[in-house]
């Protein structure tokens, strides 16, 4: 498959395609041309972490039906906050996606504390109002496809099952992290953590459409607004969601700032920019309910609790190369759980 062929047969022939990179799975061309606004099509990789990537016509249109959806939902309650137009093409050989542009990367480096703010405000009250359209698919958790049922979630048990069995792991996690690290071995943690796994029974009703790629490469600006691409759509507990976003900014991104996956980032040098869009988001998703913010910081903290549990398993089963691109050596493995801890901790005081 070559850039011309995939041109050809989405009619861009004519268009100028200038290449603007790549992310882990992607390669990305902006096209511009006289007949068009300006558009950008990607490419699947044939390589990605060092490994082939076959070719899986259910989990490519998974992925792509998936943020059609989600970008239509976001469009629905801030019209323009993702890509307007979004096609896509699956195939063994012509595999492609074409969206509008969406404008440019946030700079961090240069981000205001004010601007920080305002921007995981806007982020954080857009994660709750996509959580409330009605997305209309059956079953929870990752976005699958099939024949037979389309675009659906991969889980069709009942949603208030499934969270139960979700709270009891969790639990069991936590048992296993402190028999293996005594350091997370303390009453009052154990004691918060089933808190949380007890409000999130009382406070789930269904799974809602919501998004797990919080990453700063995902939003862009464009004229003022920030707008969102290249998301993983999920149909699960919306707080799961967004206490995931507060782990990776308050904690996750500088702590693997210095990655092969990340490093490029310098997500070290603005650290107090992360925290204040994580500031901003909590206002903008919970619009300054305390409940909402108990709930959700609570969910962030099985987060952390959940980081920790993954890097112990890291440590025991050993990394493969993916791991070590994305996390590091068995060395900045270890020494990430002091700090997921001391995170834990800190995290106590909203239980």
């Amino acid at each position: 498959m070559t850039l011309k062929n995939v041109l050809q047969h989405s009619n861009y022939i004519n268009s100028k395609a200038e290449y603007l990179g790549e992310g882990a799975w992607h390669q990305a061309w902006k096209l511009t041309g006289d007949q068009h606004e300006p558009l950008v099509l990607r490419i699947p990789k044939k390589f990605a972490y060092n490994k082939e990537v076959p070719y899986d016509e259910a989990a490519l249109k998974a992925e792509y039906g998936g943020t059609d959806l989600y970008y239509r939902s976001v469009n629905q309650v801030v019209p323009g906050a993702a890509p307007e137009m979004f096609v896509y093409h699956v195939s063994v050989e012509l595999t492609y996606t074409i969206e509008s542009f969406a404008g440019n990367h946030v700079n961090l480096h240069t981000l205001s504390k004010d601007d920080a703010l305002e921007m995981g405000e806007v982020i954080g009250q857009l994660y709750r109002e996509v959580e409330q359209v009605d997305h209309g698919l059956e079953g929870l958790g990752y976005l699958t496809w099939n024949k037979e049922r389309g675009l659906h979630g991969h889980f069709l048990s009942d949603f208030q099952e499934f969270i139960e069995d979700e709270c009891k792991e969790v639990m069991d996690d936590y048992h296993e992290l402190s028999l293996k690290r005594p350091i997370f071995d303390n009453p009052d943690l154990r004691d918060g953590i089933k808190k949380i796994c007890e409000t999130r029974l009382k406070a789930i009703s269904h799974p809602v459409l919501t998004n797990q790629d919080a990453s700063p490469e995902n939003w862009l600006i464009d004229k003022g607004q920030i707008r969102l691409i290249d998301p993983l759509p999920i149909l699960y507990f919306g707080e799961v969601m967004a206490g995931n976003f507060l782990n990776l900014y308050e904690t996750l991104f500088v702590e693997l700032s210095h990655t092969e996956r990340y490093k490029k980032h310098q997500f070290n040098e603005c650290q107090e920019t992360l925290k204040g869009i994580a500031d901003g988001f909590v206002k903008g998703y919970c619009a300054q309910n305390p409940d909402s913010i108990v709930i959700l910081r609570g969910e962030q903290m099985l987060q952390v609790l959940d980081s920790a549990v993954n890097h112990v398993r890291m440590l025991e089963e050993g990394l493969n190369e993916e791991q070590i691109i994305r996390y590091g050596s068995k060395e900045d493995v270890g020494e990430r759980l002091s700090v997921f801890h001391d995170k834990l901790i800190d995290l106590l005081k909203f239980t």
